[in-house]
């Protein structure tokens, strides 16, 4: 007997962690075959039907990496003003930059 169906249940961390790296593996191999398909035929023809059907793989991509980007570039923006708006609060002189990561 089937158990009956839950309402409103919320995937779990594990399960998009999944089905991320399922597309992750999905889109490395595609990309794989596609450099392998070129490699093997080195024609004009060969790469402009490559590109006719892979173009719109690489939007998806950039949008995938252009998140995590923009959040740490942000998180470096917001750091640097938190960091001015305390050194102008207690009146401190500024560092020098320093060279390496803390």
């Amino acid at each position: 007997m089937a158990s009956p169906p839950r309402p409103n249940v919320k995937p779990q961390h594990e399960d998009l962690g999944a089905a991320w790296a399922f597309l992750g593996i999905l889109f490395a191999f595609k990309m794989a075959t596609v450099v392998l398909i070129f490699w093997h035929m080195q024609t004009f023809e060969t790469g402009m039907l490559l590109t006719a059907t892979t173009w719109f793989w690489f939007p998806i991509a950039g949008l995938a990496v252009a998140g995590p980007l923009l959040f740490r570039y942000r998180l470096l923006r917001v750091r640097a003003k938190r960091e001015r708006l305390r050194r102008a609060e207690w009146m401190l002189e500024p560092e020098e930059t320093k060279v390496g990561r803390r």
